[in-house]
């Protein structure tokens, strides 16, 4: 029996916490249908923090200016909350690790190199955790490069590629199109080019969406001359 297939962009940043639980979410759905459904998985790049400088940003300073300082008596509780959230799929937030929020865009560039490679599902885990689970910084461009490595992207397609400009203008262009989409917040998941699932959403909102987008196929009743598996015609 030939899987019907589903295709699915997936628009994400690697500073974002919600886009790590809804990946998970996602792969949650995935794994519970792939007996039925072949899935196309391609990352698309959206920078939440895209004027941040090169170096970073203190956690503290960004968040009190794009919030307000009243949200800085509220961090706490918040990230408490989403570690028990990232627990219940299996991923371990540890906030405490990083006091840098990062320039994501060479991230980008490195996940669009290992679509390049056919490794972008691995590139992009990898990321996440490096990020949110050891609080590496996502613009270290020789941990990207040791990332990028060790998940399958061949070593003389890294040599030299943070220096050059190769991955810059499509990720721009990538950006462009998530913004052309309408799209303002992330994670966001574009399934068949045609429905859009705003958030981290459960795993059984994924699974309503692939039941609509690759429902099953229906016997048109007409005659017509047919052979069965016994020769017979």
């Amino acid at each position: 029996m030939t899987k019907q297939k589903i295709k699915i962009d997936i628009v994400s940043d690697i500073n974002c916490p919600w886009c790590y639980v809804g990946e998970k979410r996602l792969n949650k759905a995935i794994e519970a249908t792939k007996y039925k459904y072949e899935f196309d998985l391609y990352y698309k790049p959206f920078e939440l923090n895209a004027s941040i400088p090169q170096e970073g940003q203190n956690k503290l300073d960004y968040f009190k200016n794009a919030y307000g300082p009243a949200i800085l008596s509220k961090l706490d509780a918040m990230n408490q909350q989403m570690t028990e959230t990232g627990a219940e799929v299996g991923i371990a937030f540890n906030f405490d690790k990083s006091t840098t929020v990062n320039n994501t865009f060479n991230g980008h560039r490195l996940i669009w190199l290992a679509g390049e490679c056919g490794v972008q599902e691995k590139v992009a885990e990898a990321l996440f955790y490096s990020y949110f689970t050891e609080g590496n910084n996502m613009n270290d461009t020789e941990l990207l490069t040791k990332i990028g490595l060790e998940n399958g992207i061949p070593a003389e397609k890294l040599e030299g590629f943070f220096e050059s400009e190769a991955g810059k203008a499509e990720v721009r262009e990538m950006e462009q199109w998530a913004q052309a989409a309408g799209i303002t917040g992330v994670p966001a998941f574009i399934i068949n080019d045609k429905y859009l699932i705003s958030g981290a959403q459960p795993a059984d909102a994924f699974l309503n969406v692939f039941q609509q987008v690759a429902p099953k196929f229906e016997e048109v009743k007409a005659e017509g001359g047919s052979c069965g598996i016994d020769g017979c015609c």
